[in-house]
């Protein structure tokens, strides 16, 4: 079901509808969050997913907010790997 909701949002993207796009993936995390866990390649997938429609429609703050959540369960301190680059 995650990868269909995941798909559909692709899809709603696609067309421009952004409000939908952004409840299918949020729904698609939550499921595989659910299923997998937070840090599981599929969930993160998802979560990239969603940074990348919210950098499509000019939301950078919250695609920056997605990414720095991504990073963090990732186990990357983002304010130590951004000091030393």
């Amino acid at each position: 079901l995650a990868t269909a909701l995941n798909n559909a949002a692709f899809f709603a993207k696609q067309d421009g509808d952004e409000l939908r796009a952004r409840a299918l993936y949020t729904e698609a995390i939550t499921l595989r969050e659910m299923a997998f866990g937070p840090k599981h390649p599929q969930t993160i997938a998802a979560m990239h997913n969603l940074a990348e429609l919210h950098h499509a429609f000019s939301r950078d703050a919250e695609a920056e907010a997605v990414r720095h959540d991504i990073l963090d369960r990732l186990g990357v301190d983002v304010d130590s790997a951004l000091a030393s680059a």
